[in-house]
């Protein structure tokens, strides 16, 4: 391990450790940067290693750096030579000004035509980071420019022969020296004269007969000045005395937005002008369009300005008006930097404190002209910022420059020195191969084969063993009724090279091991029966139907008064009140629980009482106001003890709802009600299937088959507009060693000490979606933790199918067929009885499109480090029955819902009963 390493590695050590430490905002306010070499929560688990800090694998090289490398050299070669030919280009007047780059002799040389000699070799250091998205997509996002400037980047590592293979490839003659006061020691020895200068230094800071003799076309400047013009900019050098890495800007106002898919990520900048846009000399961009993670588009879907999404970039930022938020968004300040006209300081937002938003808010509303840059938080290794500092070359004759230095990694942390790391290119063959050759995936909007081998290498990877046939099967997306060898045998038949394609079908057959034989299940076989089928039924139906209505940790909202929902509010009988339900809705578990707890003589019923704390006020909202004087949120935990109580396993939901967006907005006939759904699916389904297992799991524990404890976590706020509170709240505790639960009798359990070894996130799990029948999600989060968690839950599915099988041979259920869905009905009846179904759980990885973790509370897990599986149906972000008034029990599927509880429950119990996990 390098010594930067070890210094990273001693740095976060306990940095975390203590209430308040780690903050989890909701992600709707602050997305949370990607935490890569290892992750705050338990980091020794797995020690520090450099994966994904330091390594850039090879999907990423040839999927979004060499594109994006590609796009912004061509983009940067294109307005630099307007700008050196004379011609309008889109460089600001307020960045040229005063720039030593571009000083009065060069801009009028380029007015007059007079620099047409210059070869235009375009060298610019780019900053770059890894960040995430709110659809949990993290991909390298360009920050700027360089904020060590231009020159270190390229000189990092280079020697006589690399500057001169850079020249060669461009086509430039002649002797060649090179210039400047941060000249690596290695060309010292090219220091003098030539017809050739490799320089770095802006254009007037040069010697006059330099500057001369370029002007006269008898020297080449390599590269051309135009490239310094945004390392040089006056007043950013002033704002970053106060806001760090300022010097990125300047750069970055030259690219549009850009959130493709396979694409550098290029966050939203430009200038507000409240005033009069049309006096401005700067990049006035005033609308943003606005993303969140519940819009009805693929997670890999670009969304683009139509109208429905965008605002006004101040009212973005800072409005906490009902119209405003919508039922999905938040003021977004703390996700960005803001300056005045004069480059004074007005808000960075993500170390803000609440004051200091307000502030901005108040300032910005009194108007004027603002710059402002999109600004989400880049990867960070323990308590240090990583930037990869990357130069990239390009000339309008050749393109962009494809050896070019690899530049380096800065590990920053605020009054330290940065340190600095070597970035490392992976080029493993089988990987390349995935990468490169897998090219003829007809008529598919995703790279399908790639993605397959892609998840089959790297779960052997992550587990360390071959994988059997059917894991194998459940993890790859191929056609339905294909095996993995006939997946296999048909690779070459889309790789580039079918020489390649079969090499690399050989060595996916090597991560292929035999088919092991299952273990006896745990539970299961109590779980086929029709009790257990009735005993979901009614708990659902009484969750969703019964006396809790206000199931929102909103509620009551004051703006309802005067709104009727519309004609689906009508229908559906939706009636809202003042009140919020959802503390009637946790007694009445803590209630069940009780009974479950004296039946069985052990366990114990405790919330986990917190705050909802925001950076803005919404006094609308009648559950926001309840918190500002004391904590009025909880999560209820049934705990169930195992042997080892320093050891949790946790299975969760949550047991709030989501506003209906067809009572809201206008074009589904709504009026701007917010209304919470029934939530038959979401979540009822899942907080049904927690109360279910405690019946399952509290016997293993009196017979003492527990290894360790077993939490049942009934999580509130995952709906917004708290965003995953819940799970943020529990993660932060967890991760600060600060987690404390009270009792009914109001005493304190300390279970700082507890390590959660695994989760499991239960999350809509009663619809059997049309689209593609019988499949659910066993969506994995990162890291090896998270690849055995799976694994558990495919082996549970598994059993679970094979009992089927001899079930469905009883005359009781032979020949049934599928269970009915049943129309809404006040009693409720249960579909009649109906043959088991078997199912086909696919094994989806965090970084997959086609996973919805990011769309739960699996996603906080997740990000922190804690193994997370979620369990979900096959998502289908289009259908009725999902946020509206068709969430009922008219939409669930009981044998699909029955099969997918007890698979959960199932491996919910191997994890807890396992020796080790």
């Amino acid at each position: 391990m390098s010594e930067p390493w070890e210094q990273i590695e001693a740095e976060a050590r306990g940095a975390f450790h203590g209430a308040g430490k780690f903050p989890l905002r909701a992600y709707s306010e602050a997305m949370p940067p990607p935490y890569v070499g290892f992750k705050p929560y338990a980091p020794e688990r797995d020690g520090c290693v450099s994966c994904r800090a330091t390594e850039i694998d090879e999907y990423e090289q040839a999927f979004d750096l060499e594109p994006g490398f590609d796009r912004i050299g061509k983009h940067l070669v294109d307005e630099l030579a307007k700008l050196v030919h004379g011609h309008p280009h889109a460089l600001s007047k307020t960045l040229l000004d005063g720039n030593p780059a571009w000083p009065a002799e060069l801009a009028a040389a380029a007015a007059h035509g007079k620099l047409a000699h210059d070869p235009m070799i375009v060298i610019a250091s780019l900053a770059l980071s890894r960040t995430q998205d709110d659809k949990g997509n993290e991909r390298w996002t360009l920050f700027g420019g360089s904020h060590d400037g231009c020159a270190r980047a390229f000189w990092h590592g280079a020697s006589e022969s690399t500057v001169q293979q850079m020249l060669d490839w461009a086509g430039v003659k002649g002797h060649w020296h090179v210039w400047g006061p941060h000249v690596p020691d290695a060309l010292r020895a090219r220091e003098g004269t030539g017809d050739v200068v490799v320089t770095f230094e802006p254009f007037s800071k040069l010697p006059e007969a330099m500057r001369a003799s370029y002007l006269a076309g008898k020297t080449v400047l390599v590269p051309t000045p135009a490239s310094l013009v945004f390392f040089e900019h006056p007043q950013y050098r002033k704002l970053a005395e106060h806001m760090p890495r300022a010097m990125q800007v300047p750069l970055l106002h030259l690219f549009p937005r850009v959130e493709s898919a396979y694409a550098i990520r290029i966050p939203q900048s430009g200038w507000l002008d409240e005033h009069d846009p049309a006096t401005s000399h700067h990049k006035i961009v005033s609308e943003v369009v606005r993303t969140h993670r519940w819009q009805r588009v693929e997670r890999d879907a670009d969304i683009h300005g139509d109208g429905m999404y965008t605002d006004k970039v101040s009212v973005a930022l800072f409005s906490t008006e009902p119209l405003a938020v919508d039922l999905y968004d938040k003021p977004l300040a703390r996700n960005c930097q803001i300056w005045n006209e004069r480059y004074e300081l007005v808000l960075d937002g993500w170390p803000a404190d609440r004051a200091q938003i307000q502030r901005a808010a108040a300032i910005v509303d009194r108007g004027g002209r603002f710059g402002y840059r999109m600004y989400y938080p880049p990867m960070r290794a323990g308590v240090r910022e990583l930037f990869w500092h990357v130069p990239v070359i390009a000339s309008a004759k050749k393109g962009r420059y494809q050896d070019a230095p690899a530049g380096y990694i800065s590990a920053e942390r605020a009054g330290a020195p940065a340190l600095v790391l070597e970035p490392s290119m992976l080029a493993r063959t089988a990987h390349v191969a995935a990468a490169r050759e897998l090219t003829k995936d007809h008529g598919r909007l995703r790279h399908s084969s790639t993605h397959n081998a892609r998840k089959l290498l790297e779960a052997r990877e992550l587990l360390g063993a071959q994988l059997a046939p059917s894991h194998a099967r459940s993890m790859i997306h191929c056609a339905k009724h294909d095996t993995l060898h006939q997946w296999l045998g048909k690779l070459h038949e889309v790789a580039a090279h079918r020489a390649a394609g079969q090499h690399l079908a050989d060595a996916l057959t090597t991560c292929i091991g035999e088919e092991p034989s299952l273990p006896v299940p745990h539970v299961l076989a109590q779980l086929g029966t029709r009790a257990f089928e009735e005993q979901i039924w009614s708990t659902i139906a009484h969750l969703a139907h019964g006396e809790f209505k206000q199931k929102n940790d909103s509620d009551g909202i004051s703006v309802n008064k005067g709104k009727h929902g519309g004609p689906a509010a009508k229908a559906a009988h939706v009636v809202t009140h003042e009140r919020r339900d959802l503390e009637a809705l946790g007694d009445h578990l803590h209630a069940r629980y009780r009974k479950l707890i004296e039946k069985f003589g052990l366990g114990e019923v405790v919330d986990h009482v917190f705050k909802w704390e925001t950076d803005f006020d919404f006094p609308w909202m009648e559950g926001w106001a309840k918190n500002q004087t004391a904590p009025a949120e909880r999560n209820i935990v049934m705990m169930i003890p195992g042997k080892n109580r320093g050891q949790a396993i946790v299975m969760g939901d949550h047991y709030d709802t989501a506003y209906m967006e067809d009572v809201y907005y206008a074009e589904s006939g709504g009026d701007l009600l917010r209304a919470p759904a029934a939530g038959a699916d979401d979540n009822h389904s899942a907080t049904t299937a927690l109360l279910l297992a405690a019946e399952q799991l509290l016997p293993l524990a009196k017979a003492g088959k527990l290894e360790r404890d077993v939490w049942l976590i009934h999580l509130t706020g995952e709906e917004f507009p708290p965003d995953c509170m819940g799970a943020r709240a529990l993660c932060q505790g967890l991760v600060e060693k600060s987690l404390a639960f009270t009792a009914e009798d109001g005493t304190k359990r300390d279970v700082s000490h507890v390590d959660v070894v695994g989760a499991f996130v239960l999350d809509m799990v009663g619809h059997n979606a049309d689209r593609d029948r019988d499949v659910f999600q066993i969506a994995s989060g990162e890291g090896a933790g998270s690849a055995k968690l799976a694994l558990r839950a495919h082996r549970a599915n598994l059993a679970w199918n094979r009992l089927v099988d001899e079930w469905n041979r009883d005359p009781s259920r032979h020949g049934k067929g599928r269970a009915q869905r049943m129309p809404d009905n006040p009693k409720h009846p249960v579909p009649p009885v109906f043959s088991h179904l078997p199912l086909h759980g696919e094994i989806r990885v965090e970084w997959e499109p086609r996973s919805a973790l990011y769309n739960t509370d699996g996603q906080v897990f997740s990000d922190v480090g804690i193994p997370v599986v979620l369990f979900m149906e096959n998502y289908d972000i289009s259908r009725k029955g999902y946020h509206d008034t068709h969430d009922t029990m008219a939409n669930i599927d009981l044998d699909y819902c029955a099969a997918v509880t007890a698979i959960a429950i199932e491996t919910v119990a191997d994890c807890a009963c396992a020796p080790s996990l």
